[in-house]
Order: C-alpha cells, then sequence, then structure tokens
C-alpha cells in the first residue's frame, strides 16, 4: 500500500501552494474546457465554503514530502447531518497507485467519530473520478447536467420573455420582503419535487425560520444572493422563483440556484420567466461578468429545456456517488488502487 501522509489543513494559515498545484493539475486533465483555477481562487474557496453545507474539513496528502492529493469533507446539519460531502482530488501524474484510497481509508475514522455515516461525492461522468469511485465502493446514485451560458456570446433576445397573464414579476438582492417571505419559503419546498434519483442529500424543509438562517448566512460569506419571483396577482403568493448567486472566489461567474414553480402553476412559462427576468437585470447591473453556471437533474428535461431557450449549453454530466460507511469499508477491505 503506498505511504500517503495526511495532514490537516488549517485555512487561516495555511499556505495554498501545494493544493493550488494539485487543482490546476487536475483541471487540466478531467475539465479542459474549464477557466483555470487561480491561487486566489482556490484560496478564496478554502476560506469560503459555500453557504448551507455546514463546516468544512481540509486535508492535504503527501507522498515523498510532496503534494499529491487534497480532501475536502462538508459536514451539513439538519436533514443531512447523518452525511459527509467529500472531494479527494489525486493529481494526474500520481493516480493509478492507490493515493486516492489511502486518503479516503485516512479520512474515515474522524467522519465517523463525527457521526457521519454516509459519504457523497460528485465525479464527471465518464472521467477518472467516477471510475476510481465505482472502484473503491461508491455507487452511483444520480446524475447532472453542468450547463453554461456565455454572456458575451449569447443572443440577449432569447431573454425577452413575456409574464404570463394573471402573475407579476418581483425581485430582490438579499433578504426577502417581510409580505412574501412565508409563501416564498412554501414555494422553496416544492423542489422536493424535482426528481433527485437515489441521491443521498436532501433539500431543506424550508420555513420562514430557515429562509432567515439562510440569508443571513449568504450574507456573512459575502455572498450576492439575488431573487425573481412570479406573483399569483389573485392570491399574492409566490407561485414561482428563481436565485442565483454571485460568490467573490469567482468575481465574474454567477452559480444559478433553484428555479422552482408549484405545481398548481405549472404549464404557463413561469420557470422561463422569471429567469429570463434574471439574466435581464444581471446583465444591466453586471456588465463585468463572463458566464452563469446551473446544474438540472438529468431525469428534469423540463427545466433543461428552459435553459437551453434562454441560451445555456450543456457542458458535462456529473454523478452522485454515495455509500454508508460500513459497506464502503468492507469494499475497502479488497481494494488495493
Amino acid at each position: 500500500m503506498v505511504d500517503v501522509v495526511l495532514e490537516r489543513l488549517d485555512p487561516d494559515e495555511a499556505d495554498f501552494v501545494g493544493a493550488y498545484r494539485v487543482k490546476v493539475a487536475a483541471q487540466a486533465v478531467d475539465m479542459p474546457d474549464e477557466e483555470p483555477v487561480t491561487v486566489k481562487s482556490v484560496t478564496a474557496r478554502y476560506r469560503g465554503p459555500l453557504p448551507g453545507m455546514g463546516p468544512a474539513l481540509h486535508w492535504l496528502g503527501r507522498l515523498d514530502g510532496e503534494v499529491v492529493a487534497t480532501a475536502t469533507a462538508l459536514l451539513p446539519a439538519d436533514e443531512n447531518d447523518g452525511l459527509a460531502v467529500v472531494e479527494l482530488i489525486v493529481h494526474p501524474l500520481t493516480r493509478r497507485q492507490g493515493v486516492g484510497t489511502a486518503v479516503l481509508r485516512a479520512l474515515l475514522p474522524e467522519l465517523t467519530a463525527r457521526g457521519r455515516v454516509v459519504l457523497v461525492g460528485t465525479v464527471t461522468k465518464g472521467g477518472a473520478g467516477e471510475e476510481w469511485a465505482l472502484a473503491t465502493g461508491f455507487r452511483a446514485a444520480n446524475e447532472t447536467v453542468l450547463q453554461r451560458l456565455p454572456l458575451t456570446e449569447v443572443n440577449r433576445s432569447l431573454w425577452e420573455v413575456p409574464v404570463p397573464e394573471g402573475y407579476r414579476l418581483e425581485r430582490w438582492t438579499g433578504a426577502a420582503p417581510e409580505d412574501l417571505v412565508a409563501s416564498f419559503a412554501t414555494a422553496k419546498g416544492a423542489i422536493h419535487d424535482a426528481p433527485r434519483g437515489e441521491a443521498a442529500l436532501r433539500e431543506p424543509d424550508w420555513t420562514v425560520e430557515r429562509v432567515r438562517a439562510a440569508e443571513a448566512e449568504v450574507l456573512e460569506r459575502r455572498v450576492e444572493e439575488r431573487a425573481v419571483v412570479a406573483v399569483h396577482e389573485p392570491t399574492g403568493e409566490v407561485a414561482g422563483l428563481t436565485q442565483l448567486w454571485l460568490h467573490p472566489r469567482r468575481p465574474t461567474w454567477g452559480y444559478q440556484r433553484d428555479t422552482v414553480v408549484l405545481a398548481a402553476h405549472r404549464g404557463h412559462g413561469l420557470g422561463r420567466a422569471v429567469k429570463a427576468h434574471m439574466l435581464r437585470r444581471l446583465v444591466e447591473d453586471r456588465p463585468d461578468l463572463d458566464l452563469i453556471y446551473t446544474g438540472t437533474n438529468a431525469d428534469n428535461v423540463h427545466m433543461a429545456a428552459v435553459n437551453h431557450a434562454l441560451g445555456f449549453t450543456t457542458v458535462r454530466s456529473m454523478v452522485e456517488v454515495n455509500q454508508p460507511v460500513e459497506a464502503l469499508l468492507d469494499a475497502l477491505a479488497g481494494v488495493r488502487r
């Protein structure tokens, strides 16, 4: 078995050059179409993890003193408090030598000590990460498509989408207005209807209190959160919504978040209308933006089609892999790579 030394990384004090070298080398092989990461963006990611996923633990894996692997485990709470969301990256030059498996084995005791009984990860479909994960004992649970919108190239006339009769659009940055927050929380809960395969990560059970807590966390992490909602005129209730994040670690990118339409209001084109309105206002306010990214479940063909109608193109497919720790330990007992 390869002799990998695993060390905890303190984001407040660490030198990220070793981690950066692993990430940029892996990206060049696994995602050559992506804009290369920078030391600044890697540092920002370590020091500002995404909101809503709990605390993050970080490690470096060294082989003969050189950093050859990075690992991060997110520890979400509430519905997902038994899960650890793990990202493990191995330098392409040291793959197929047992480095990833050695790092995974070393992580498990600490994660189980923290009450995490299921490991979850996301890998590129057909890539080296998926091959390794399945050979190591993980199982494929759900597939999503990653879609990208190049703002400097898209035909913006695609965003001229009328608002369906009987609805009006409202938008905000930051906290939801008091008069809409309750129905906004209800509408966000409709995400439970979306296809999720056998994904282990559960969507939150949204309440007003949880919406306010999420808004506060986003603000604390210096993420700008924008929302556009469709309000049903006869009732004054939120019937559909879309949200988008602008994150400081990638200041020229936007990250499209949930888009949801309540079942009783589907079939009117509300999803397309709120997303088109978001894009029109976004480019007016932020002409410096280059790209918008979004992920859509592979089975959610309707939302993928809405995105394509707005100018998004599919970049790649991603696979969620997961496995209970006990089953993973059993599988690892027979793994040599």
